[in-house]
């Protein structure tokens, strides 16, 4: 790696091509689209908790952290670590804490700041609370000697708070927070301010940390989803030796186009990817409405009480991946396994006929499966299928 500093030269050093400029425009239109989505709000909640706990550990995960989702799930059950493994858990859990702050002053109190240094002082101080001889360094105070991260000498200590501040500046005067700044300078922002943290390195320990949550705010400053918080941080951790090799290729090169390029596309790819699964809650909602409603209709027909409870359940929970047969259906989730406990599979056999009579339910050869093909057609038509270009 290079060690002069011709690389931290505050000035926008990129080239976007045609084809970042397409994946600005896709993360655009997903982003859009996604907030104008309604979403029911414990699916938005549940939507929200994995985007976190995701990007708790992906960033952790980047600087050696090996706790799985397992872990995270029992640590928010209110169960700690071994004690080898405590350090751990508290980086995890300061991520998560940081991610809940930014959230309660952007989306619930709407007090966004501009990037400054106690703004940069204070999430490194967050990601380092409490850690103790694992954290090498004081949390929130800016390095007092030089360092090298591998062969990379960072700029002297004694210049660290005059680059950080004119970073600050340069973010300010360049990508127009303050005045009427677009997402494409937003998102452009978020990554370049990422960058330039690691190169700068103005701590002592924490600095990935601390620049993937300016990110992160950036983003969140900008109006990207809270549900989507996780993406960039999910895609370097997923992708962490092409991450560090493109850190490494742009500060060789002081050019930032090829690592911009390669954030978009995560991003991208990760917007696309939480759209899908909002389509599939979407979906399920819609389905269970339906359902709903043609099984309301049969109090006409006779049917108890009890036969329409048990009928929904069985509508509601058969999925349309494939053909279950009459011993799965009984005990494929605890809701059907309590509705059916103490009836025989005559019972089973007559409700699931009455669903495929409605057309809720598929057979074939005395299987079932869901009739989620019946929503197609309450889309709008076409006379072809919309082909995607990038």
């Amino acid at each position: 790696m290079k060690n002069t500093l011709e690389h931290i030269s505050f000035k926008p050093k990129w080239d976007l091509d045609e084809k970042a400029w397409n994946l600005l425009g896709q993360c655009y239109a997903y982003i859009n689209s996604m907030l104008n989505i309604p979403i029911r709000p414990d699916y938005r909640r549940q939507l929200l908790q994995v985007s976190l706990y995701k990007g708790a550990l992906a960033t952790t995960a980047i600087e050696g952290n090996t706790l799985s989702e397992d872990d995270l799930d029992q640590i928010q059950k209110g169960k700690d670590l071994e004690p080898s493994r405590k350090y751990q858990q508290q980086e995890v859990e300061n991520v998560l804490a940081a991610f809940n702050t930014i959230l309660d002053d952007l989306i619930r109190e709407r007090r966004p700041e501009i990037v400054s240094p106690e703004l940069i002082r204070h999430f490194n101080e967050m990601v380092g609370r409490n850690v103790g001889e694992a954290f090498n360094g004081n949390p929130g105070q800016f390095r007092r000697r030089n360092v090298f991260v591998g062969a990379y000498r960072p700029p002297s200590f004694e210049v660290v708070e005059e680059y950080v501040q004119k970073l600050c500046d340069w973010l300010i005067r360049d990508f127009h927070y303050e005045r009427e700044q677009n997402i494409d300078e937003a998102v452009l922002e978020a990554i370049v301010t990422h960058v330039y943290i690691v190169w700068i390195h103005p701590f002592l320990d924490g600095n990935g940390r601390t620049a993937r949550l300016l990110e992160f705010y950036l983003l969140m400053r900008a109006g990207v989803p809270s549900i989507a918080s996780h993406i960039l941080s999910n895609h370097y951790n997923d992708t962490r030796t092409e991450y560090y090799r493109q850190l490494q290729q742009t500060t060789e090169t002081g050019n930032l186009s090829a690592f911009i390029q390669y954030a978009l596309e995560g991003f991208r790819d990760g917007l696309e990817s939480t759209i899908d699964v909002i389509h599939k809650y979407q979906i399920e909602s819609t389905w269970n409405n339906y359902v709903h409603d043609i099984t309301e209709k049969m109090q006409d027909e006779g049917k108890s009480r009890n036969t329409l409870r048990r009928i929904r359940q069985l509508a509601y929970r058969i999925p349309a991946d494939r053909f279950y047969s009459l011993g799965e259906i009984g005990i494929l989730t605890p809701e059907i396994a309590k509705e059916y406990h103490g009836l025989n599979q005559i019972t089973l056999r007559r409700d699931l006929d009455l669903l495929v009579e409605k057309e809720l339910l598929i057979t074939e050869k005395s299987k079932y499966r869901g009739n989620y093909g019946l929503l197609h057609s309450f889309l709008p038509e076409a006379s072809v299928p919309l082909k995607r270009h990038y």
